[in-house]
């Protein structure tokens, strides 16, 4: 599997396709398999006539695991992208991104502009414009030897996810106690590349999406019915946005026959 080093980090990537990249970037816990190909984002995309370009955050998937949470900032993680743009020589690309990865975007998009064609975040809303969690409720669920009693409904909830993706629990520990970095909405006011927030109806980690897309410049919102915020990018009426967004032609949906 193709991979690079990102300031003595091992990223793991693939990509898809040819034509204008798309880079996407999943959400915590998850990685490039669970998150865009096991519903399909790459095949989408190649039919579109793009290339999907995919990789795994450090401490996720096949990525190298670290087990500091200083080795997980934002900017660090946000810098991992910006390598894996150099290596692939993309000067600027969309980027179509999930939870986490949207809050990285966010990052890009603030402070490396000239890199972000457009910028994509789903799956993210208000809770986004509050003072974080406590990323130790997060952690200590991550690490409990009892997750049955694990009171925190959110907490329970990822680490039921991660129990699924088979993450590595201490790695996702860390980063989760590296990750917060309060927004700051006169950063928000002034992006200037056109973003568009995609929530999730039924998303009780995110909240309504409309507050995040009215605190950022310019930004389009939209809300998809039914859905929650680990099934959102399953959806086909995800793809239907982000694609008219994206200005692609309208995706393909596989049809299924039971």
């Amino acid at each position: 599997m193709p991979n690079f080093d990102s300031d003595e980090v091992e990223i793991v990537y693939e990509t898809f396709g040819t034509g204008a990249p798309v880079i996407l970037c999943h959400g915590f816990a998850a990685h490039r398999r669970q998150a865009w190909m096991a519903n399909d984002w790459h095949g989408t995309l190649m039919k579109a006539g793009r290339e999907a370009v995919m990789f795994d955050h450090r401490g996720h998937g096949e990525s190298e695991k670290l087990y500091k949470a200083d080795d997980y900032s934002i900017p660090d993680m946000a810098g991992d992208v910006l390598r894996l743009m150099d290596k692939l020589n993309i000067a600027k690309a969309p980027i179509v991104s999930h939870s986490m990865g949207a809050r990285i975007t966010l990052h890009l998009a603030i402070n490396h502009s000239e890199r972000v064609e457009t910028a994509v975040l789903i799956g993210v809303g208000e809770y986004m414009l509050i003072p974080a969690r406590d990323p130790e409720v997060m952690a200590e669920a991550l690490l409990s030897d009892e997750p049955w009693n694990i009171e925190d409904e959110a907490a329970a909830s990822f680490r039921t996810f991660v129990e699924s993706t088979r993450g590595d629990r201490e790695a996702l520990a860390a980063c989760t106690r590296g990750i917060p970095l309060p927004l700051d909405r006169d950063e928000l006011a002034r992006i200037n590349v056109p973003v568009l927030v995609v929530g999730a109806q039924m998303d009780e980690l995110s909240g309504d999406p409309a507050p995040l897309a009215e605190a950022i410049a310019g930004a389009r919102g939209a809300l998809i019915p039914r859905a929650s915020h680990h099934s959102v990018l399953a959806e086909n009426l995800t793809k239907d946005v982000v694609f008219e967004f994206l200005e692609l032609p309208p995706p393909e949906h596989y049809e299924h026959s039971w």
